[in-house]
């Protein structure tokens, strides 16, 4: 069992990191606690939220008792501080601009100055010497094909922390300014038989592949040592080193999908269209609709929403008519039930989620750096605040002609998010779009967006042994089914509950792919209901 401990003025950062842990172990092994839980019944994994200064001594107490592991996000209470050798430092330049790119012309990318770099020291949690900046940009200021969200330097809880330096041999990641060295920003630190990791952020890296550093610390960090160890649910089904999913976004066009289509069906590779449903207007672009789901084993049709309207129409009462007029007319023009969605233009605004979820979606794609940070998540499943049963997956990556670099390889940014990906255990997602009379997405022309593709393709199977590609539904299902997944037990007699037994709604949380939980170092298959081995 894993503790969130964060105060009222941390309340909503703990909620987040709540739904983030969750993410990773499953709903049924995290809870929020309280400071007095520290004293006495408190698990022996516990994630502190920018916790108040006045809180360090039981938090020390805590730590000394037995070996325990302990997650800071944000703020590190001063004494808690000092015990760890950790010092306050003086900030050297202002992260309020640094923290900010400018936008990214087409075929280049732009960056902030401020990132972060790792060190040698994150390999211990599985991770390498990332550079990750606070804020990047593919395409215009919109985009980041590498995936991760924006750290910003406003003091919010998406904001990195005060400037804190840690012992050096105690340095997972610091925060630079144009090349400069400013302070520390992780820390991987032994107090005595415990440990502790601490991310200089109140919602840590949770918007990352960097998350994979938390989850490593959970699972496996100082197994040897009989430290405390926590169960993680793999994001890649059971067997496979890599998965994949991909689309097109339909917003004006969808016939002309057919050429990526057929390459596609050349290669192997599952194919998914997220129909913008004012297209079906035209009935010659329904053609291609009844074509491909023929054999839904290797295609699938989403939502687009019904008028491609910003944030959902900017209301919850809107995105509930958007979802549910876009299911009908897609359902009508097909014959098959649609059940997950694409946002438009990626934008994924709480209220518009919750709307989905009551117009009787299951899921949801979307995440932009540019906007709704909350919807950004390192694992897909189940977002903060929202009911169990509907998921959320952040896809970044846009596989257009516009974000195809000028110079050197054009393909160098996507290969580096699926290698990010594939280093992470991260289910993998791109898409594109069809071309339209109006416009081709900085495409010259058909052949050149199916040689990126398939060039792209091939890379991906070239790195991974054994890769998984996923139509969209596949992939969203398999996250549903992952995210009502219960880890039962302790250490003693760790089980996993699936839910295939569920009735109603939840009943159709199945999939054919099996569930992989990483635990003490070995990675497992899930059999229901058995102990892990």
């Amino acid at each position: 069992m894993i503790g969130i401990l964060s105060s009222n003025a941390s309340a909503q950062a703990g909620h987040h990191a709540l739904a983030a842990v969750q993410r990773s172990v499953s709903a049924s092994q995290v809870q929020p606690i309280s400071r007095s839980l520290l004293r006495g019944m408190a698990p022996d994994i516990v994630v502190a939220v920018d916790t108040p200064d006045g809180w360090s001594a039981d938090l020390i107490a805590w730590l000394r008792a037995r070996p325990r592991k302990l997650v800071v996000f944000g703020k590190m209470p001063i004494a808690l501080a000092d015990y760890l050798g950790y010092q306050s430092a003086d900030p050297h330049a202002d992260l309020t601009m640094a923290s900010r790119s400018e936008p990214a012309p087409p075929g280049e990318q732009r960056e902030s100055a401020a990132a972060v770099n790792y060190g040698a020291l994150a390999q211990t949690l599985g991770g390498d010497t990332w550079h990750r900046p606070f804020e990047r940009f593919d395409f215009a200021d919109e985009w980041n094909d590498l995936g991760f969200g924006a750290i910003r330097g406003d003091g919010s809880m998406w904001a990195v922390g005060k400037p804190v330096q840690v012992p050096a041999e105690a340095e997972l990641a610091a925060v630079f300014v144009g090349g400069e060295r400013q302070f520390s920003y992780g820390a991987l630190s032994d107090a005595g038989a415990s440990s502790v990791l601490w991310f200089n952020r109140p919602v840590g890296p949770c918007d990352s592949f960097e998350w994979r550093l938390v989850e490593n610390f959970l699972s496996s960090y100082r197994a040897q040592d009989m430290l405390p160890c926590q169960p993680v649910l793999s994001e890649l089904p059971w067997g496979y080193d890599a998965a994949i999913t991909s689309r097109l976004d339909c917003d004006e066009g969808v016939e002309s999908a057919r050429p990526l289509w057929q390459a596609y069906q050349r290669l192997g590779v599952p194919f998914t269209l997220a129909v913008h449903t004012q297209n079906l207007n035209r009935p010659e672009q329904h053609g291609i609709l009844r074509e491909l789901l023929v054999d839904r084993t290797h295609a699938a049709v989403l939502s687009h929403t019904a008028t491609h309207a910003p944030n959902w129409g900017g209301t919850y009462d809107n995105a509930v008519a958007e979802g549910m007029q876009s299911a009908a007319l897609l359902e009508a023009a097909t014959g098959v039930p649609v059940r997950y969605a694409v946002s438009p233009f990626h934008q994924s605004p709480s209220y518009a989620m919750r709307g989905l979820a009551d117009a009787g979606y299951e899921g949801c794609v979307g995440g932009i750096i540019r906007n709704d940070p909350e919807f950004l998540t390192a694992r897909g499943g189940a977002l903060a605040g929202m009911p169990a049963g509907f998921v959320a997956h952040s896809q970044q990556c846009m596989l257009h002609g516009d974000c195809m670099l000028k110079d050197g390889d054009p393909l160098a940014i996507f290969k580096q998010a699926f290698d990010y990906a594939y280093a992470t255990n991260t289910l993998f997602g791109y898409l594109d779009h069809p071309f339209s009379e109006r416009y081709t997405y900085g495409w010259t022309d058909e052949a050149q967006r199916v040689d990126a593709h398939e060039k792209f393709i091939a890379y991906i199977r070239s790195k991974a042994q054994k890769p998984l590609f996923l139509h969209e539904e596949a992939a969203l299902d398999f996250l549903k089914f992952r995210s009502l997944a219960q880890v039962v037990g302790d250490a003693d007699d760790y089980r996993v509950m699936t839910p295939g037994n569920l009735e109603a709604a939840s009943a159709r949380a199945a999939t054919p792919l099996t569930l992989g939980v990483e635990y003490r170092g070995a990675h497992v298959r899930v059999q229901a209901g058995k102990p892990l081995q």
